[in-house]
């Protein structure tokens, strides 16, 4: 999805999508847009089985208005999240972006395999509902995606594959695809975290590192795709950013620093209980992703930043330190004029609900 000017009749589907119910001169206010457009707007949605009509609300000294009730089970879509952390997960949400059902199976790093995993996750997702009532398949995939769909990098074995046709064949409905991070960044900006946020920086860390960017409720992808890819960024040491603040190199820092081996959960653990040595790798974690959030802050100037991905299980100590140490380098903070840091709502989810969410926020244009 690129960034355009948002139309009257998204604003209007935007809005039944997240109050649910509203009167038609509450839309007008609320859109800005007048009764004759929103009335009109209004029986398109209707018409397409989005929207009905309730029947007389509250009078407030007049005629009592028409309520309006948005539908969320009048259309579905799968959302798949295809990563490099051996799993490809689906879900199933409703227009609402309520999960339905979810799945998930092991996969190797083989195009042929890809495929085959992820129609199976697909037609298993499928037959939970009318295949009708289905809008499509949104597949957040790791790595660049272009504007027409092709993956233009990644350490999957999809670059100049033919993905999304494959993908269209095996699921019988239409299929798009976009970058993890910008899925992410989508479900959090309509139904999470940045709920309401008119410019949104959602950055993760797992697997790899990367931010995605939200205007207006639209994914902005820059001009090739690329738009988010922090991890790239070169540190003052020398080190590429991916590659040093992943959490499994924070714990292999550790593993050596002690000379003893730990598992992930032992890692957390002694981190949550205070062990110095954890303690001071981890927090030094939080200000190398402070220094990549603040970075794209700084040229994005948003009003909310986003923090999701594996990192958010160090929990609360670890959103504090990361939260002190984006201020330091933000020039809105230090402008007092600061975004609002806030953890991901979805989690690790938040990358299938957001290719689901690909597909139900574009069926009104």
């Amino acid at each position: 999805m690129r960034f355009t000017h948002v139309s009257g009749k998204r604003r209007v589907f935007a809005k039944l999508r997240a109050v649910k119910q509203i009167s038609r001169a509450e839309l007008a206010r609320e859109c800005a847009l007048t009764r004759p457009a929103v009335s009109a707007i209004v029986d398109e949605l209707i018409a397409d089985g989005l929207v009905r009509e309730l029947g007389p609300g509250r009078s407030t000294g007049g005629k009592p208005p028409i309520m309006l009730e948005f539908i969320p089970a009048a259309r579905y879509a799968i959302g798949i999240n295809l990563g490099g952390d051996g799993c490809i997960e689906g879900v199933l949400c409703d227009l609402s972006c309520r999960v339905l059902f979810a799945e998930s199976i092991a996969y190797e790093n083989d195009f042929e395999n890809i495929l085959q995993v992820t129609g199976k996750v697909i037609k298993l997702l499928k037959h939970q509902v009318p295949e009708n009532n289905i809008a499509g398949v949104g597949v957040a995939v790791s790595g660049i995606v272009d504007e027409n769909g092709a993956v233009m990098y990644s350490t999957l074995d999809v670059v100049g594959k033919p993905l999304l046709s494959r993908l269209h064949e095996l699921a019988g409905i239409p299929v798009r695809l976009e970058r993890r991070p910008n899925a992410a960044a989508l479900a959090e900006a309509l139904f999470g975290a940045g709920s309401g946020s008119e410019r949104l920086v959602y950055l993760t860390s797992g697997v790899g590192v990367g931010a995605g960017f939200v205007v207006a409720g639209e994914i902005f992808s820059g001009s090739h795709g690329c738009a988010g890819e922090v991890g790239g960024l070169h540190l003052p040491d020398g080190r590429i950013l991916e590659e040093a603040a992943r959490p499994r190199e924070v714990m292999r820092e550790y593993i050596e620093k002690c000379r003893e081996e730990v598992d992930f959960d032992t890692f957390l653990q002694r981190y949550i209980a205070g062990e110095k040595k954890a303690v001071e790798l981890v927090n030094a974690n939080a200000e190398l992703l402070a220094y990549a959030a603040s970075t794209a802050a700084n040229l994005f100037d948003p009003d909310a930043v986003v923090l999701g991905g594996d990192v958010l299980e160090f929990g609360d100590s670890y959103f504090e330190a990361f939260k002190k140490a984006f201020a330091v380098g933000s020039v809105a903070s230090i402008l007092n004029k600061e975004p609002k840091i806030l953890r991901s709502t979805f989690g690790r989810r938040g990358v299938a609900v957001g290719g689901a969410q690909i597909i139900l926020d574009s069926l009104v244009v």
